[in-house]
């Protein structure tokens, strides 16, 4: 029992540090300025995966935490009708995803680089 109880205290303890390595590492790697940090996932056509994709994304930026991007894209590169009304379904379930078009989000990279 002394050896189990021994076990269990090491692994919990590799898991903090390994938290508190991951963040230091995200602490790092975030910029300093108040840019937008944007994720984008394209979706083109009939693709299988795309909700896969997309909550993998949302599932990665909420790992993050507080050093996470602000907003995911999902960009409509040709989707047909039932793919895009999945993708309109999985980014109405997160606050920060958001279904565009390539114009919109052209027009929202030029806003970002003017500032």
């Amino acid at each position: 029992m002394y050896y189990f109880s021994i076990c269990v205290l090491t692994l919990f303890a590799l898991i903090g540090v390994m938290n508190i390595c991951r963040g230091i590492a995200q602490a790092l790697n975030r910029p300093r300025d108040d840019r937008e940090i944007i994720l984008i996932e394209p979706i083109r056509e009939k693709q299988e995966d795309a909700e896969f994709r997309l909550r993998s994304a949302a599932r990665k930026v909420m790992w993050m935490g507080r050093f996470a991007p602000d907003r995911v894209i999902c960009l409509d590169c040709g989707m047909d009708g039932e793919t895009k009304k999945l993708c309109g379904l999985v980014c109405n379930e997160y606050p920060f995803m958001e279904l565009c078009g390539k114009e919109e989000v052209f027009s929202r990279i030029e806003a970002l680089t003017s500032k």
